[in-house]
């Protein structure tokens, strides 16, 4: 098979009821966001828990391709940042219930540049130098209402390398905390994007595996359905209307107003300002345009039609697929994409960016497949450069599975690269 060219049937890409197998996203896709790592979104994920399928499981990836031997100063989440998950439950596009989870750094001895000042086996060790904890609440969108779930929970930390971790992945599960009936983790993990990345240069890929080796800062949540459901309750079995299905993004944000005060640290003032969101992989790394990329980051799903609808109607990916591959990919039908349209505002919900998974009784982890949430596992690239080309053959970059197994226990990703293996 031509890599990003035609082969191969559809099989497997039902359209309509069923799901579509597929993994791709939001790396650096804005302009404005380039300049702000910590803040960037790069991977959204949602499926029923292995595990208990009365829980759901959300995955928020920010931070994206970081190299593991980054020291001295080690990547982490932002103390100046907010990150949240958010789901609409009701299917109007609005978010009814959101988590937020706010960081803070401490060291143990400034007088030093070393992160950790000797071999760490624990992750309350005193070796440990550099540290972040985090404050995870619960939001009622509608109301304003806030719950703290836990608090001082600690961040995994760096995998800086085997002489400072004999064992990290022991240290590293440390940090997975419950309370109040939910799981959480944040820390590094292993890149689960999977692509070519070659395909910026004109679309020239070859399978190569440009994700493998490189890290990202991963928030990990499993959560009771309920507490994420309509008024509290899971839909029947069967259920088909909109209040059947939630749909979730991540997002960012940051101080709206910041001060540098010569040698003190930043003042923040005027609440928080979203700089970064994602949904569904993909849609603004390469159906939104660049005059628009700051803006999508920036506005809500509720008004993703009004805003951006353009682009999915008639997006670019087909005609450059054609331009430079020759794909032969479907002419945009007189009418614009209405089945790209279809596949954002399922069971009757409002189309946006939103990712969205049924959680109905009796859905299982079996049924959590792209577009009906997203698993670790789905080749998300491949499924929708397909749908974009719309010519009943598959389009492939040729990268079809992560270089690190999925672990089946929480938090599910993959360890992170050692900066020293």
């Amino acid at each position: 098979m031509t890599k990003l060219a035609t082969s191969l049937t559809l099989a497997g890409f039902a359209l309509g009821a069923g799901t579509l197998t597929a993994s791709a996203s939001s790396h650096r896709e804005a302009p404005a966001i380039a300049e702000d790592q910590y803040a960037d979104n790069t991977d959204v994920y949602a499926f029923i828990s292995p595990n208990n399928p009365a829980n759901l499981v959300i995955v928020a990836n920010y931070v994206p391709l970081l190299l593991p031997a980054s020291g001295p100063n080690f990547y982490k989440f932002s103390d100046t940042a907010r990150y949240e998950v958010h789901i609409d439950n009701d299917g109007d596009a609005v978010p009814d219930v959101a988590y937020r989870w706010t960081f803070r750094s401490q060291r143990k001895n400034g007088a030093t540049f070393l992160y950790n000042t000797g071999p760490v086996d624990s992750i309350t060790s005193q070796n440990l130098n550099v540290t972040q904890t985090y404050r995870l609440e619960k939001v009622n969108e509608r109301t304003g209402q806030i719950t703290t779930i836990m608090d001082n929970a600690p961040v995994a930390p760096w995998n800086v390398g085997k002489r400072s971790f004999a064992n990290y992945e022991q240290v590293a599960l440390q940090a997975v905390t419950t309370a109040h009936g939910v799981t959480a983790f944040a820390g590094p993990r292993d890149e689960p994007f999977f692509v070519d990345l070659h395909v910026f240069d004109l679309l020239g890929v070859a399978g190569a595996h440009t994700t493998d080796g490189v890290n990202v800062m991963s928030l990990v949540l499993e959560v009771p359905i309920t507490d994420v459901a309509k008024g509290g309750a899971r839909p029947a079995a069967g259920a088909a209307g909109k209040d059947s299905v939630v749909g979730i993004y991540a997002s960012a944000s940051r101080p709206r107003v910041r001060f540098l005060r010569g040698e003190r640290d930043w003042d923040h003032y005027g609440g928080f300002v979203q700089v970064s969101r994602l949904g569904w992989p993909l849609i603004n790394e390469v159906i939104i345009p660049l005059q628009d990329k700051d803006k999508f980051n920036r506005t809500s799903p509720k008004n993703d039609v009004a805003n951006f609808g353009q682009y999915i109607l008639d997006p670019e990916v087909p005609k450059l697929l054609n331009l430079v591959l020759h794909a032969n990919c479907a002419p945009t039908p007189a009418g614009g994409r209405t089945d790209i349209v279809g596949l954002l505002s399922p069971s009757g919900t409002k189309a946006a960016d939103l990712l969205r998974i049924n959680i109905s009784q009796g859905q299982t982890n079996a049924d959590s497949h792209f577009p009906n949430g997203r698993a670790l596992t789905d080749d998300v690239t491949d499924t929708l450069l397909t749908v974009a080309c719309n010519n009943g053959s598959k389009i492939s970059d040729g990268v079809d599975a992560n270089d690190k197994p999925f672990t089946t226990t929480f938090p599910y990703l993959a360890s992170p690269t050692s900066g020293n293996p």
